[in-house]
C-alpha cells in the first residue's frame, strides 16, 4: 500500500490499488482464460484459446478504473491526473466538490483560519 499526503489539502492518504497489475493477477489471468477456452473449445476450437487476451484487457481495464478511483482525494476531491492534463479543470472539479461537500475538513480548517486571523 502506497501512503502520501494529498497536495491539496494535506491529509494522509493510503492507495488500495497499485498503477500496474501484479504477478499473482497474471496467475489469476491464466487460470481464468484456461477455464473460459475450455468451456469454449467445443464451439471454437484452437481460437478459444485467444480468450487470454480479452481477460488480460478486462483486467487491465477494471483494475486501472480502480486505481483511478482510489486516486482522487476523498476530503478535497483532488486528482493528481486531472491536475497533470489540465490544471484549470482540475481546480474546478475541487470547486465542484467543495461546494457539494459543505462538511469537508478542508473547508473546516479554512474557518478555523479565518476565525484565527480576525483575532488579530
Amino acid at each position: 500500500m502506497k501512503e502520501y499526503f494529498c497536495a491539496c489539502c494535506r491529509h494522509p492518504r493510503k492507495l488500495k490499488y497499485q498503477r500496474h497489475l501484479r504477478s499473482a493477477h497474471f496467475f489469476q489471468i491464466l487460470i481464468l482464460s484456461s477455464l473460459v477456452s475450455l468451456m469454449l473449445y467445443p464451439w471454437f476450437g484452437l481460437k478459444s484459446f485467444s480468450s487470454v487476451i480479452l481477460v488480460w484487457a478486462v483486467f487491465e481495464g477494471v483494475y486501472k478504473s480502480l486505481y483511478r478511483k482510489d486516486l482522487v482525494c476523498p476530503y478535497c476531491g483532488f486528482d493528481p491526473k486531472w491536475y497533470k492534463k489540465d490544471v484549470k479543470f482540475a481546480r474546478q472539479k475541487v470547486e465542484e466538490f467543495l461546494k457539494q461537500n459543505p462538511n469537508s475538513p478542508i473547508l473546516k480548517r479554512a474557518k478555523k483560519m479565518e476565525e484565527y486571523q480576525h483575532l488579530q
